[in-house]
């Protein structure tokens, strides 16, 4: 029995030196972060449509809603409305750069219809995830 033992512990050491003599790899470098953060930040937000139309708001292509920037040169943003014909409202979600926004429109084909409130801004920072808020559309197309 000690004979086992002293083979199995002879064993053991000449693994653990082979280990200790085998050439280190290299571990590759860590990726550079930096290029994946980006100067964008991703919006959330929601529109409803309750006092549009229903042949008018209903019919056709998905919404589309039309953001300002406000604080750069004006540059205009659009980004899809994800619709549900049975509450008449939707979600905007997309990525915008840095900066502060407000919702102009949305708009069908059909016609284009204000923000029924005033237009509240936001602000989006870079690799944040931002609330847009809630707009409630003028039910007149006038724009």
């Amino acid at each position: 029995m000690a004979a086992v033992r002293f083979v199995f512990a002879l064993a053991c050491i000449a693994l653990m030196s082979a280990c200790a003599q085998a050439p280190v790899a290299k571990q590759a470098a860590a990726p550079d972060l930096l290029p994946l953060v980006t100067s964008s930040g991703l919006v959330i937000g929601t529109v409803s449509y309750q006092y549009v139309a229903p042949g008018v708001a209903d019919a056709g292509p998905a919404w589309i809603v039309h953001l300002q920037r406000l604080d750069a040169p004006a540059q205009d943003y659009a980004l899809t409305v994800d619709v549900d014909p049975a509450s008449r409202s939707g979600v905007f979600t997309g990525a915008l750069p840095a900066g502060q926004y407000a919702l102009r429109d949305a708009a069908t084909p059909r016609g284009r219809y204000a923000p029924a409130a005033s237009r509240a801004s936001f602000e989006v920072q870079a690799g944040e995830v931002r609330d847009a808020g809630h707009y409630t559309l003028n039910p007149q197309p006038g724009l």
